[in-house]
């Protein structure tokens, strides 16, 4: 027997906060308006957003989180302004009582950007052209599939090799256009990273490819045809190379419309002063992203979780969080997201304590003259602020202290790095991929070598806590599996978590429609295709 499924929320909303401390987006600060009535909507104009410049306009290739991707591409389910699962490409997902099968009907309506049908065959080349790339992730999410059907150009069903709960979360998945990147016989290896279509995309969102001006910019334009409906905007334009520092004086200049300030200082003295209100609305919230050093646990003396455990204690997290980050961060005990139903409040993160972590390492790695090992940490470049440099001197006089010379690089190169597995420890930031709290990227060994898990991390009692994440379907009994999970991690420590950062946004008063869930991994309906600029 099938059951119609009300595809379940799998993040919690994020006005859904952990502490009454936590910033809410009830607190948007908008400017000061006049008594007169407010603004009718007004269609036309073109917004100017801050994005990273892709090495493709293809999200299964891409690694990074660009706005152009999220804005031309669709999966079959997405996210709406709540954080809940919801039908996108598909009207519809019914899926069988065991949690094995999976039937999607496709909209009638939808066309890729050059005028060309959507139908299932795209569905079932996009699973395969997952299958055969080597992007870890979406590869991850897909591996569970047992066999994917096409009874007809509207219907996909997929099944699943057991029940999956990742099944629903998975499909929001970008589509790709079957037709711009199928080799030219079938059967035939699918070759993706060759395409044309990389560099001038098909897609099916509410913009397209207009052009791309390397290095400067990728224009976008309104998708008229959009099945949702028409974009109130005319075009999105996707600015490259603004640095975190330069966001605010950028805002001010008129160089972007729209921003979110990942440096502190300046959000507090700058975005509050009554100057910058005047033009400009902000808002605070918690939301899906977390900071955290990953320890290279196939290196030597990082290989010891004794030394791992020692370094998380090491590192004054709490003083990083109040007099670096001035309160706007929440503590985290374990890389699983603070806004999903799989974080256990309850279990704290790890103290500051360099006395336990020097009883640890004289047991591991006893001293010699004072000095004990060196770190090679690395962090991508785009990290790099005046917060993190901060936060830098801190952990490395931290260290010192016990006979450790942390050295912190911003590395050019971080990618090859990563992809060799050449450093110590890494410093970075991780955003989720689909809604569900599922950290076997991170975790499981199956991408220690080359998928998302930094740590280079294998154990065998993770690999199963994760396993068993994916495949209970049970909310509290998953629940139960992931508090598990992170106790171990508590006293295994491939990670040390640092914090959730409070998401910090400014946008111009000429903007309306506006909340900050709009430019995201999983932006939701409509989402910028339903801000609108108000002609002054």
């Amino acid at each position: 027997m099938l059951r119609r499924i009300a595809l379940a929320c799998c993040l919690v909303a994020v006005a859904c906060k952990s502490s009454s401390n936590a910033p809410s987006e009830n607190n948007t600060k908008k400017p000061t308006e006049g008594s007169g009535a407010a603004p009718q909507l007004q269609r036309g104009g073109v917004v100017r957003l801050p994005s990273n410049e892709p090495k493709y306009l293809n999200p299964i290739l891409e690694p990074r989180f660009t706005v152009p991707n999220v804005l031309i591409y669709e999966g079959l389910l997405g996210v709406d302004t709540k954080g809940e699962i919801v039908p996108r490409l598909a009207k519809s997902a019914t899926m069988s009582d065991d949690g094995r099968t999976i039937t999607f009907k496709l909209r009638e309506d939808v066309k890729w950007h050059d005028g060309e049908k959507f139908t299932a065959a795209d569905v079932a080349f996009t699973f395969n052209a997952i299958d055969q790339s080597d992007n870890p992730v979406w590869k991850g999410y897909m591996a569970p599939v047992e066999s994917l059907t096409t009874p007809d150009d509207r219907t996909v069903v997929v099944t699943y090799t057991g029940a999956y709960a990742l099944a629903e979360a998975s499909w929001t998945a970008p589509i790709l256009p079957k037709h711009k990147f199928a080799p030219a016989n079938d059967g035939d290896p699918i070759d993706l990273t060759t395409s044309p279509a990389n560099q001038e995309p098909v897609g099916t969102g509410p913009f397209k490819y207009a052009r791309w001006e390397k290095g400067k910019r990728i224009y976008l334009e309104a998708n008229k045809d959009w099945w949702h409906k028409r974009p109130h905007l005319d075009g999105v334009s996707c600015e490259f190379g603004i640095d975190d520092a330069d966001l605010i004086p950028a805002l001010q200049r008129g160089d972007i419309d729209w921003a979110r300030i990942g440096d502190v200082k300046p959000w507090l003295e700058q975005a509050q002063s009554a100057e910058f209100l005047e033009e400009f609305a902000t808002t605070e919230v918690v939301e899906s992203r977390i900071r955290l050093i990953a320890w290279n646990s196939q290196r030597a003396p990082l290989d010891d979780k004794r030394v791992r455990k020692a370094l998380t204690l090491a590192l004054d997290r709490g003083r990083v969080i109040s007099d670096v980050l001035y309160g706007q961060a929440q503590a985290i005990a374990t890389p699983i997201f603070p806004t999903t139903f799989a974080y256990d409040p309850s279990i704290a993160p790890l103290p500051f304590d360099l006395e336990a972590a020097r009883k640890l390492l004289d047991e591991a790695v006893p001293a010699k003259d004072g000095k004990r090992f060196k770190i090679a940490l690395i962090a991508p470049p785009s990290l790099r602020s005046p917060a993190a440099d901060e936060m830098a001197a801190i952990f490395k006089r931290d260290l010192h202290s016990l006979g450790i010379d942390l050295e912190w690089s911003y590395a050019t190169d971080y990618n090859d790095r990563i992809n060799k597995r050449d450093y110590d420890a890494v410093y970075f930031g991780w955003l989720p991929d689909t809604p569900d709290p599922d950290p076997s990227a991170l975790l499981h060994s199956s991408s220690a070598q080359t998928g998302n898990n930094y740590a280079v991390y294998s154990n065998a009692e993770v690999d199963k806590l994760v396993g068993d994440g994916r495949t209970v379907i049970d909310r509290a009994k998953r629940k139960e599996v992931y508090e598990k999970l992170a106790r171990l991690l508590v006293e295994e420590n491939p990670y040390t978590p640092l914090f959730a950062p409070y998401g910090h946004y400014a946008w111009s008063n000429r903007l309306h429609g506006v909340t900050p869930r709009d430019v995201a991994t999983q932006a939701p309906l409509p989402g910028i295709a339903g801000w609108w600029v108000e002609k002054k």
